[in-house]
C-alpha cells in the first residue's frame, strides 16, 4: 500500500515546465508579476541518529522544540541548539508516557500560553505538554470521534484567540453506486463520499460543536468488497485531488485557498466571507492520453507489489481463504481537466500572519520545493525557495522555519532556517 501511495503522491508533486494555455484557458490564469525569490540562510541540523520521519512541532519559550516522529512513533524535545534530545513518549515498555499505535501527523497543537496538546488516539483524550516539554494532565475533547479528523493531512487543528479549537471534519453520507460486479462469493459496490466538508468549531467551555464553513474537497471513492464470511473497504487511490485548503489567522479569520481557480477566501469569526483576487498561476491542462498514463503507472506498481507480497497462510479447518485485494485507482475520467493548483495538507500560517502555500506545480521550482508566501489580503508577496530534501513542518518566532530533511527510508534529521531577506 506504501509504494502506490508514494508513487501517487510522486505524479501529484513532480515540478512540471508548464506554460500558459492559449484560448479559453487563458482565463485561468492572472497577468504575471515580478515577485522576488528567497532562498534560505544560517541552517542548525540536529543529530540524524534520532528521527526517522518528522510530521509536527511545536516551538517552547526558551529555544527548545517538540517533535513528533511518526514513524518512529515518539515525542522528542530538542534543546534550543538541537544538539541534546530527550523522548518523552515512545512505545517502550518502561515509558511513562505511551505513544499509541495509532497516530495522526497533526499531532501537536499550540494550546494556551506556551502549552501544547497531544491527540492520543489510543485513549481518546488530549494530553497538555507544559512550556518545558512535561506531560502536565488529561483534558477530554468535546467530541471525541472527531479526534482523528485534526491531522495535519486536512489541514492543521487550532485555537481561534476565544480558546475554542479549529478543525476540519468530513460529511458522513455516503452515497452507494450500484453494484460493480456480483458472484456466487464476491460482491463490490463503491461508496462515494460528498465533495465538500465542514470547518467545525468545538468550544471547551459550552461543551458544543458547530459548524462555521464549508470547503470543496476531492471526492474520495471506495471499494467495498463482501463475501459470505467478510467485508473490506478499500480506497481507490486519486493521484491528483483537486481540492480547497484552509488555515487560520493569527487574528481569528480562517482563509480558504480555493483550489478550483487559485484564490483565497478570508472568513472572519462571525461568518463574513471576503475574496482576495486570483493568485498567479501557470495552468496545465491534463490530456485524456495523460490521465491514461497516470493511471496505467498506479496499476504498475500495484501489480509489483503484489507480486513482491507472500503467499497467505493457508486457512484454518472450515474457515474460508483470506483474499488479498489490490488497491485500484480511480478512472482516468476522475482525474481533473488540469493539474492542482495546491498540494494537499500544504497550506500554513506563520506567527506573522504570512500564508505559506505549495503550489502543486511550478516552472520557477528548482530542485526543491517552492512556497508562495501571500498576505493577510490575500496578495502574493514573495516566494521561497527549500533546498532538495526539505519540507515545512513548523516555524518559530522571527522568521524561524523548522524543516524535515530525509536522508535516506527511515532516516531523518530537524533543521531550523531562517529565509534571507
Amino acid at each position: 500500500m506504501h509504494s502506490i501511495l508514494r508513487a501517487a503522491l510522486i505524479l501529484a508533486i513532480v515540478p512540471l515546465q508548464l506554460v500558459a494555455q492559449d484560448g479559453a484557458d487563458t482565463a485561468r490564469t492572472p497577468a504575471r508579476i515580478t515577485v522576488p525569490v528567497r532562498s534560505l540562510g544560517r541552517v542548525v541540523t540536529s543529530d540524524s541518529t534520532i528521527l526517522m520521519d518528522v510530521s509536527s512541532v511545536r516551538h517552547l519559550p526558551r529555544g527548545g522544540v517538540i517533535v513528533n516522529d511518526t514513524r518512529k512513533r515518539q515525542l522528542v524535545v530538542f534543546d534550543s541548539a538541537l544538539a541534546k534530545a530527550r523522548v518523552i513518549s515512545d512505545t517502550s515498555s518502561n515509558s511513562p508516557n505511551p505513544y499509541g499505535l495509532r497516530v495522526t501527523g497533526g499531532s501537536l497543537i499550540p494550546y494556551r500560553g506556551d502549552s501544547t496538546l497531544f491527540m492520543d488516539l489510543e485513549s481518546s483524550a488530549f494530553l497538555v505538554i507544559d512550556e518545558h516539554g512535561e506531560f502536565a494532565r488529561v483534558m477530554a475533547p468535546v467530541r471525541a470521534s472527531d479526534l482523528f479528523y485534526m491531522g495535519s493531512a486536512v489541514g492543521a487543528a487550532s485555537f481561534d484567540p476565544q480558546g475554542r479549537l479549529l478543525y476540519r471534519s468530513v460529511r458522513r453520507s455516503p452515497l452507494m453506486s450500484p453494484s460493480l460486479s456480483t458472484t456466487s462469493s464476491e460482491r463490490r459496490q463503491v461508496q462515494s463520499q460528498p465533495d465538500s466538508a465542514p470547518i467545525m468549531r468545538m468550544d471547551f467551555d459550552r461543551r458544543t460543536v458547530d459548524t462555521i464553513g464549508m470547503m470543496k474537497i476531492a471526492v474520495q471513492k471506495t471499494v467495498l468488497v463482501s463475501t459470505q464470511n467478510m467485508a473490506m473497504a478499500m480506497p481507490l487511490i486519486n493521484p491528483l485531488p483537486q481540492t480547497d485548503e484552509w488555515t487560520q489567522l493569527p487574528d481569528g479569520r480562517i482563509a480558504i485557498v480555493r483550489g478550483h481557480d487559485y484564490h483565497v477566501d478570508f472568513m472572519t469569526p462571525d461568518g463574513k466571507i471576503s475574496s482576495a483576487p486570483r493568485l498567479p498561476f501557470d495552468w496545465k491542462r491534463i490530456t485524456h492520453e495523460e490521465k491514461v498514463a497516470i493511471i496505467d503507472s498506479l496499476k504498475k506498481q500495484e501489480a509489483q507489489r503484489l507480486a513482491r507480497m507472500p503467499a497467505p497462510p493457508p486457512p484454518a479447518p472450515g474457515q474460508p481463504m483470506i483474499p488479498v485485494y489490490r488497491l485500484d485507482p480511480v478512472d482516468p475520467d476522475d482525474l481533473p481537466d488540469f493539474y492542482p493548483a495546491v498540494r494537499q495538507g500544504q497550506v500554513r500560517v506563520d506567527p506573522a500572519g504570512r500564508i505559506w502555500i505549495l503550489p502543486a506545480t511550478s516552472k520557477d521550482a528548482k530542485e526543491g520545493l517552492l512556497y508562495d508566501i501571500v498576505n493577510g489580503e490575500g496578495r502574493l508577496e514573495e516566494r521561497v525557495q527549500l533546498p532538495k530534501g526539505r519540507t515545512l513542518i513548523g516555524f518559530g518566532p522571527d522568521g524561524m522555519l523548522y524543516l524535515n530533511h530525509v536522508r535516506s527510508f527511515g532516516k531523518s534529521t530537524l533543521e531550523r532556517a531562517w529565509v534571507a531577506r
